[in-house]
């Protein structure tokens, strides 16, 4: 009911100032190219970018509340522009030409709509950097307290440094703003693991939500992997108790799953309330058949085609891709030397433990196969996140010490202050009964 009721506020922006900003984009050739290059080596999103400017225009003849309900959205791009051109000469589209995309939330238009009316889409694109730059300092600065700088430094650098995600904000801005989800709902999930299991999950489970409310399905596995890795990293600092680490990490999967189907199943509800279950059910199902197992050209059915397509691309257009790859798996190897050496193989074994959450990357583009092939030139991103869960259990492992006689807990950090980053004294006592469990 939130997530709804912004979406209400949202449309109860005025259309015209929107529209004029946008018809100033299109006149000036920032706004109607699909297809555009990202200067990094791929392809930037720009048919979305264009989806998501038009999202609640062309039904003048709607209140917010019933704008909300059905979302409507002009058509993208080359279509758009003529559409826009012709709203902001007092024109109306077509009813028959104005999509409904009530499949999504699309939560964005609570940021996009007000701000392309102040500022237009430049200032759009600025805001959308902004954010993204923000909620980098925010996961790193949260992840880094909770489980150390080099542990938050492997999760977020590979993802950083061999994508095009630097690029979105110019050219694919709802990306940036899908990413900055992603990341805020890292900083959540790993500040509430380090405080209760209970936590843990409203924490995981709300990272979802607003992660479904704010995307377009672009890289849900991206979320969903990182945020278990971090709850499994932080479970490990907690208890060093292998039962307690996988079902910590099966716990977060499960919740992260859960309450993102969840919160996208809620607003099919209220699409069908108001709109006919018949007509909601048909518009979803035919979507969900497409996307998992639909026919495409170059889209194979074959076992691992989407994840080899993911890899493939990431490795043949992104050019530092290799090399960020090789960095991070000397980095891997050489982390867990460090970890072996100063406590054993013992701690070595903990690293598949905490690295299974990177399998996840691989069950979603094997499920939603399709989707996965076609847009591989975004999806791809899953990858080197899935590399930065794999640094980040390594670099965690390198940076900690067993705990020492008889139960007691030793920690110590660069400062000799004898705690992990972001524990208290307070925590002392319940740190070390988990260690005698």
């Amino acid at each position: 009911m939130v997530f709804f009721s912004l979406l209400i506020a949202g449309q109860a922006v005025p259309d015209k100032p929107i529209i004029d900003k946008l018809a100033v984009s299109v006149a000036n050739g920032t706004y109607g190219f699909s297809g555009a290059a990202d200067r990094m080596g791929g392809s930037a999103d720009t048919f979305t970018e264009c989806v998501v400017a038009g999202t609640g225009l062309g039904s003048v003849d709607k209140n917010a509340f019933e704008r909300a309900i059905a979302m409507p959205r002009i058509g993208s791009c080359h279509t758009g522009k003529d559409q826009i051109l012709l709203l902001a000469s007092g024109g109306q589209v077509d009813p028959v030409q104005v999509g409904q995309y009530y499949r999504y939330w699309a939560g964005y238009t609570v940021i996009t709509r007000p701000v392309l009316a102040f500022f237009g889409l430049d200032g759009l694109r600025i805001v959308a950097g902004g954010m993204l730059a923000a909620s980098l300092v925010v996961a790193f600065s949260v992840v880094a307290r909770r489980a150390g700088k080099w542990a938050a430094a492997g999760l977020l650098l590979p993802l950083f440094f061999s994508t095009n995600l630097m690029s979105t904000p110019s050219n694919s801005f709802s990306h940036a703003m899908s990413v900055s989800t992603v990341l805020f709902g890292v900083a959540i999930s790993a500040w509430a693991a380090g405080k209760s299991t209970r936590t843990m999950v409203f924490g995981v489970g709300f990272s979802a939500a607003l992660f479904c409310y704010m995307d377009l399905l672009t890289t849900p596995a991206m979320s969903w992997a990182m945020c278990t890795a971090v709850v499994a990293g932080i479970t490990y600092i907690r208890t060093r108790n292998a039962k307690a680490v996988l079902q910590g990490g099966i716990l977060a999967a499960a919740v992260w799953i859960i309450a993102f189907a969840g919160t996208w199943a809620s607003r099919w509800a209220i699409a069908a309330l108001f709109l006919g279950v018949r007509t909601t059910y048909k518009n979803v199902r035919a979507t969900v058949d497409f996307r998992t197992t639909g026919e495409w050209d170059n889209v194979s059915k074959d076992l691992f085609a989407p994840t080899a397509a993911n890899w493939n691309y990431w490795l043949g257009h992104l050019p530092t891709a290799k090399v960020v790859l090789c960095l991070t798996v000397l980095a891997i190897v050489l982390a867990l030397l460090v970890a072996w050496r100063r406590n054993g193989l013992r701690a070595v074994a903990f690293w598949p433990l905490l690295s299974l959450a990177a399998l996840v990357v691989v069950i979603w583009y094997e499920v939603l196969s399709n989707h996965s092939q076609i847009h591989a030139f975004f999806t791809y991103r899953s990858i080197p996140a899935a590399l930065g869960v794999l640094a980040f259990a390594a670099l965690l492992l390198a940076a900690r010490q067993s705990p020492l006689n008889g139960g007691e807990v030793h920690r110590q950090d660069s400062l000799g202050s004898g705690l992990h980053p972001g524990e208290t004294r307070a925590d002392a006592p319940e740190l070390a009964a988990g260690a005698n469990r």
